[in-house]
């Protein structure tokens, strides 16, 4: 019975890493032919970033919603200065010169920090 106990702790983490990792539909897409192009792979992004963005603000509406006007106050001016961080950290990742994954990897980018302000949002202490 030890035996057994130590084998199925020991082979425990193999286990779990070879559980199939969940396919998002960012990950669908982007192994679909439409994504056989730049343009696609802009539309896949843009698809998982409208989901982020309507994540983002219902968020933002809630965390809003349990502050005083002082505090929203507050929070708008950080969501402000966060999306103006955001197009140009983004932005700077793009340039003609280095062809047309640029734009790819901005995509990325904005996809990448609107889920994680989403998930900040989500987060926001209740007070």
């Amino acid at each position: 019975m030890r035996i057994l106990l130590v084998v199925a702790v020991l082979l425990a983490p193999a286990v779990a890493l070879a559980a199939p990792k969940p396919t998002s539909a960012l990950d669908r897409c982007l192994a679909s032919k439409a994504a056989d192009t730049t343009m696609g792979q802009i539309m896949c992004i843009g698809d998982a970033v409208s989901v982020q963005d309507a994540r983002l603000n219902k968020s933002y509406a809630k965390a809003m919603a349990k502050l005083t006007s002082e505090q929203q106050d507050k929070l708008r001016a950080a969501q402000r200065a966060w999306i103006a961080f955001k197009e140009a950290d983004c932005q700077s990742l793009q340039d003609d010169d280095w062809g047309t994954m640029s734009r790819v990897t901005a995509n990325m980018c904005v996809l990448d920090r609107t889920a994680e302000r989403a998930d900040e949002l989500a987060a926001y202490p209740d007070r």
